[in-house]
């Protein structure tokens, strides 16, 4: 009867599990390090477009943005959010190719952001390691265009915003 060699004895000299492991581990530090100089630079340009904005930011406004996706590739509606005193309170959704605009139930305007939470939601992505572009406003500072792909190996869990407009409405 004939025994199989065993995984230890085929194996050459010198490539031991641990050496390996120290060399991929080695290598995967390597391909981060750029990864890791962008975040540092979104970062920075994340908490400087925040200054801007809390420096500019009235206590009531009105914001728009289109969220691009698999629904809607093309001409997605168009989301108004109203927010008085740092909470929104108030949510419209405007359809292409319609003349209505459609609300968003008061029970639902926990899932909308106002432009803080927009930042926040950047901040948490920077920090998860997400792949993120953004554009801010120059003069005020809130961000015009976001994209988030949390994980660039997954369909659908990406986030694509373009913001419309900020009016700052009256009686602040």
């Amino acid at each position: 009867m004939r025994r199989a060699a065993s995984s230890a004895s085929r194996r050459p000299p010198g490539l031991g599990a641990q050496p390996r492991g120290a060399a991929v581990a080695c290598l995967l530090l390597l391909t981060a390090l750029p990864t890791f100089a962008a975040d540092t630079a979104g970062v920075t340009a994340l908490a400087a477009a925040r200054r801007v904005w809390r420096s500019a930011v009235p206590p009531s406004y009105e914001y728009g943005y289109r969220k691009y996706c698999e629904c809607h590739p093309d001409t997605p509606p168009e989301t108004v959010v109203t927010v008085r005193d740092g909470r929104v309170v108030g949510v419209r959704h405007r359809p292409v190719g319609y003349d209505r605009e459609v609300p968003a139930e008061q029970r639902n305007l926990q899932y909308y952001w106002t432009v803080d939470g927009l930042f926040d939601l950047l901040a948490a992505a920077f920090a998860r390691g997400a792949e993120v572009r953004v554009k801010y406003d120059a003069s005020r500072g809130f961000p015009a265009e976001i994209y988030i792909d949390y994980d660039a190996s997954s369909i659908g869990d990406e986030l694509d915003l373009k913001l419309t407009q900020v009016t700052v409405l009256p009686g602040g």
